[in-house]
């Protein structure tokens, strides 16, 4: 018996931060659509939660970060012997950056899916 239905939907977002937006970047987030079975699902029942999963296509002044995470690693570190956070800049770029489009958008899948 079927007790708990669960969406997962990943989004992405470009983003560009630093000075003069040196640096380019694609973040990914869990948009997390569930709700439990207790008989009619109504549409505002469906509980949304936005999980961030992992930065990619790194670029630095339109150069791509190659070889994933240890090349990544080793940028983020070179930065910060510079003063500059990607970590930080990243994380601010983030947030908000999930539109309550996108999380309507996936409730309406999820609904039309319990159908």
């Amino acid at each position: 018996m079927i007790k708990n239905k669960t969406l997962l939907v990943n989004v992405e977002h470009d983003i560009t931060v630093g000075n003069n937006d040196s640096i380019e970047a694609t973040l990914i987030h869990q948009i997390v659509a569930h709700t439990e079975d207790t008989g009619y699902t109504r549409f505002d029942n469906v509980e949304v939660e936005v999980e961030f999963i992992d930065v990619v296509d790194v670029k630095f002044l339109g150069r791509k970060i190659e070889g994933g995470y240890h090349e990544y690693k080793k940028f983020k570190g070179q930065m910060l012997d510079l003063g500059i956070n990607v970590d930080e800049l990243i994380d601010n770029a983030g947030v908000g950056i999930v539109t309550t489009e996108e999380i309507d958008e996936v409730k309406q899948m999820f609904f039309r899916a319990l159908k």
